[in-house]
This record gives C-alpha cells, sequence and structure tokens, in this order.
C-alpha cells in the first residue's frame, strides 16, 4: 500500500499514525491493512474515571433520594474537567484508534449532553461500546440511556401527556432526516416511547402505568407498538440506512456527495446495519483514495489538538486549560451546541478562529513565537497564549522524525501538496528540524485532512 494512501487512510479511520508504524504497513495489501485497522479497536478500553463517590454513595443508599443524589452531583461537578480530560487524551493517543474514531463521530449524531457527569460518563462508554456494531441494537440502547432521556425529556414522557423532543429528534436527526416522515409518525412515536425512566444509578426502568400500551399508526404499521418496535420499523426503511451512510460518507470522505458512493454505502448498510461492514467497504474502495478525497477536509478542533499531538506531544500543566482551548477554538468535548451537534465543514473557520488555528502550533509547541525565516522570530503573543503552561516532548519528536528526509517529513505532517511557491520559500530558509515543524504546523495546508 502506497505511503501516502496509509497516512489518509489513518488521518480519516484515526487519528493519525507515526512513521515508524507505516513501514511495516507498507507490504501489505489495502485489505490487509485496512483488516489490522479493525484488529486493532476488536476490543473496547473504558476511559479511566473516578467515580468511587457515586459508587460509595449507592452502596450506602439502596433506595437513595433524588434530595441527596443531588448533593453528590454538585460536590463532583469538577470531574466533567476529568471526563474531557479522559476522552481528549485517549483521542491523543489512541490504542483502538477506529473504535475511538468512530465514538466522537457518533457523538455528533446522538447529540445528547448531561451535567450529571455519572450519566455523560455512562452515554459515552454507550458510544464507545456500539461504535463498530450493530446500528439497530445502537439506536435502541441510546434511547434508553439518563443522559439521552433528560436531555431530550423522554423521562417526561407520560401516558397522558406524551412528549414528543425525543421522538422528533430520533427521526429527523438520529435515522431519517428532515422529510421522510410525517408529524403523525411523531405523535405516534412519542406514545411509544411513554414511561421511558432510569433509576439514579443509570439503569434503564419502564413505569408501566405511563406507558401507552394503545393501538398505535406508525409508518404504516397498526399494532400496540413499543419503543423498540418504531426502531425497528424506521431500520426497515432503506432511508435510514442511507441516511447514516451520506453521515458517514461527508465524514470520512467528502462534504460533496458522490451519489453513486453513497448509494453503494448504502446497499451494504442496509443488509443488517453492520457498522464494521459499511466502515470496511469504504476503507477498501479505490475511490476512498482518489486525490479529490485526499487532503480536502477541514480539521476539526479536535482533530487539529490531536494531530500536533500526533508529531510532538504535549500536556497541559492546567486541569482546565485543554477544556479553554477547545471552548476557543469551538469544540469543547460532550459541550455540544445543540441537538443537531456542530455542523463541521467551513463552519469550523471565521476570521476569529483561523487566526488562532494558524497560532496554535506556536503557542502549543513553540512558547508563543513562530519561526519565520532563518533565526528571525515573529514575538508577539496572542493573550490567550500567556494564560497556558504548556510541557512538549521535542525529544520524543526527535526520535520519530528527526531522522526522515525533508519530503517524507511534509508527507507525514501534511495531507495535501506544498504548492510550489510555499515549498520554495521554505528552502531557502535552512530551519532546524524543529522549526521547520513550526513552520508547517502555521500553513493553512496544515488545516486540511
Amino acid at each position: 500500500m502506497e505511503v501516502a494512501e496509509i497516512y489518509h487512510l489513518y488521518r480519516r479511520a484515526g487519528f493519525g499514525i507515526s512513521p515508524k508504524d507505516v513501514a511495516p504497513l507498507r507490504p501489505l495489501s489495502r485489505e490487509e491493512v485496512v483488516t489490522k485497522l479493525f484488529q486493532a479497536s476488536a476490543a473496547v478500553s473504558p476511559l479511566p474515571l473516578d467515580l468511587s463517590e457515586y459508587h460509595t454513595f449507592f452502596a450506602n443508599n439502596p433506595s437513595p433520594k433524588y434530595s441527596n443524589f443531588k448533593k453528590v452531583v454538585r460536590q463532583n461537578k469538577d470531574l466533567q474537567f476529568d471526563l474531557n480530560k479522559a476522552w481528549f487524551e485517549r483521542i491523543c493517543n489512541p490504542s483502538e484508534a477506529l473504535n475511538e474514531r468512530m465514538t466522537l463521530f457518533w457523538a455528533n449524531v446522538f447529540v445528547c449532553k448531561d451535567n450529571v457527569v455519572l450519566y455523560m460518563y455512562q452515554f459515552n462508554e454507550l458510544l464507545r461500546k456500539h461504535a463498530l456494531g450493530n446500528f439497530r441494537e445502537f439506536v435502541s440502547a441510546v434511547s434508553k440511556e439518563p443522559a439521552m432521556m433528560r436531555y431530550l425529556d423522554t423521562n417526561h414522557n407520560k401516558k397522558d401527556q406524551p412528549n414528543e423532543n425525543f421522538a422528533r429528534e430520533l427521526l429527523e436527526l438520529f435515522t431519517l432526516g428532515v422529510g421522510n416522515y410525517s408529524e403523525a409518525d411523531i405523535k405516534e412515536a412519542a406514545r411509544a416511547f411513554t414511561g421511558y425512566s432510569f433509576q439514579l444509578d443509570g439503569r434503564f426502568l419502564l413505569r408501566k402505568r405511563q406507558h401507552d400500551f394503545g393501538m398505535k399508526s406508525f409508518m404504516g404499521w397498526n399494532n400496540t407498538l413499543h419503543g423498540d418496535d418504531i426502531i425497528n420499523i424506521i431500520c426497515k426503511q432503506r432511508q435510514c440506512a442511507r441516511y447514516i451512510s451520506e453521515k458517514l460518507y461527508r465524514y470520512f470522505v467528502n462534504e460533496k456527495i458522490n451519489e453513486t458512493h453513497v448509494e453503494a454505502l448504502t446497499d451494504v448498510f442496509y443488509k443488517d446495519y453492520d457498522i464494521k461492514a459499511v466502515l470496511y467497504y469504504m476503507f477498501t474502495a479505490d475511490w476512498f483514495y482518489e486525490a479529490v478525497n485526499m487532503g480536502n477536509k477541514i480539521k476539526s478542533p479536535i482533530d487539529l489538538l490531536s494531530s500536533m499531538y500526533r508529531i510532538v506531544p504535549f500536556e497541559f500543566k492546567g486541569e482546565k486549560e485543554a477544556v479553554y482551548i477547545q471552548r476557543i477554538t469551538g469544540q469543547q468535548l460532550l459541550q455540544p451546541p445543540n441537538v443537531a451537534g456542530w455542523e463541521g465543514g467551513k463552519s469550523w473557520i471565521d476570521t476569529n478562529t483561523l487566526l488562532i488555528r494558524l497560532k496554535l502550533p506556536a503557542i502549543l509547541l513553540g512558547d508563543g513565537r513562530v519561526p519565520l525565516e532563518n533565526n528571525s522570530w515573529d514575538i508577539k503573543r496572542k493573550p490567550f497564549g500567556n494564560r497556558l503552561q504548556v510541557m512538549h516532548d521535542w525529544e520524543r519528536f526527535e526520535e520519530v522524525y528527526g531522522i526522515m528526509s525533508s519530503e517524507e517529513f511534509v508527507t507525514a505532517v501534511l495531507a495535501r501538496p506544498l504548492t510550489h511557491g510555499t515549498r520554495t520559500l521554505l528552502q531557502q530558509q535552512r530551519s532546524s528540524r524543529k522549526d521547520f515543524c513550526l513552520q508547517l504546523m502555521s500553513l493553512p495546508e496544515f488545516q486540511l485532512t
């Protein structure tokens, strides 16, 4: 498999790859490389997070009162920063790269947030568990999660007063898309999810007295339908497979849809909603590696930060600094802007965020300085740079990248070739490898993946 193709696969399907790990893959076929990518994600490791105070509370209170539970929630509110840090660190250095990439993808499909860290951690782990599994089972599990029920008011959905929030988003954002259902379908689906609730410790609970056991009419089906029945009927619609296939294509391949390619993905996914199968088809397809689909996507803020980390490992000294950087660049993990999630694409870039994104390598890795030519430096600092304390591992960088030729290094760092003018300018500067790295990371080309 070609070197550029390996880097492309791992940038999209993971969060990058070390040049040391590229060499053993070169003699292999595309199918063999993709298979290895899947094998590395066969097991799923939970995020490390200390929830002992929650566990102790439930162990000592078999029938806890909500008023007492709220005290524990307040006392542990700062765990949200620990959860963010744990997830960010996992993204930056994943052992199960594909599974972690898909966890991030699904977090922007099944959009959810909650201030109870126990529930948000449980939801995040559910995404991780089902990320490469069966989509139908995945949606069913999502519908029973406390964080999702609180976010879309399913736990307030009662027999005589149906709440349509979850049913509407299930159809509009999670499975079918706008225009592929009726208002009557929303109302009937809402009835099917009545009574959904949970115990304080996060276990699902169906409150039968609040559940509507009556006849319902949904997408041509007439029966005493329940929540999982609604999900099964949705998945019988080819549009569901197409809707998710479009999302996968936009995320992994190209913002501009190729109808032929999406139809092919839909055919594979619609057979049995096997997430692994549709991804394997996509990652082994010739069109995935076409020039038009390489280096054409704007990195999300998380991708930008993680791509920097993969080249020069760094660590924030302050517990809230990673959250701060995520916030000012526009993508704070666990805090989506609304139920539709992050728009992605060109929305990542505006006049404010572009300046910050171009400056980030210097702020995080170069002490606020961008090497311009020879030994001349831009010493102007942006205000946010003074608020950060970052430790960076340039020794690790030298071990991995110091022995590479300039051409190999550019291929490893950038997803698309340099323009002739930029290449000429950089060649004239006789920079050290460290300076050359900062220069490449400060280019607009580094914003692309």
